[in-house]
């Protein structure tokens, strides 16, 4: 039996190798994708996390959506509008003549 709690590599190291090889070879950094992949299956590789996952995935029997971050929106929107504006007023009429 696998124990996810205590994995089998150091998570620290893991996690900065593939940050370091995102970070290089990322396309939106100019990197190639396909060389992005190889490099993270390499690193997979190396720290054994392909082979730690050896158990089927469970069916999911329901899946829930909720609209959580809509609400969040528009509680911050909400929020925003009700905070003090700096507000500048300028004298648009024309200037009395004596």
């Amino acid at each position: 039996m696998i124990d996810d709690r205590h994995p089998l590599h150091d998570e620290r190291a893991y996690r900065d190798a593939r940050r370091a090889a995102v970070r290089e070879h990322h396309p939106d950094a100019g990197g190639d994708a396909d060389v992005l992949m190889r490099a993270l299956a390499d690193i997979d590789r190396r720290f054994g996390v392909g082979a730690e996952r050896t158990r089927p995935a469970r069916p999911v029997d329901v899946v829930v959506v909720t609209s959580t971050p809509r609400r969040v929106l528009r509680l911050v929107r909400r929020a925003g509008k009700a905070l003090p504006r700096r507000r500048n007023y300028v004298d648009i009429s024309t200037p009395r003549r004596r």
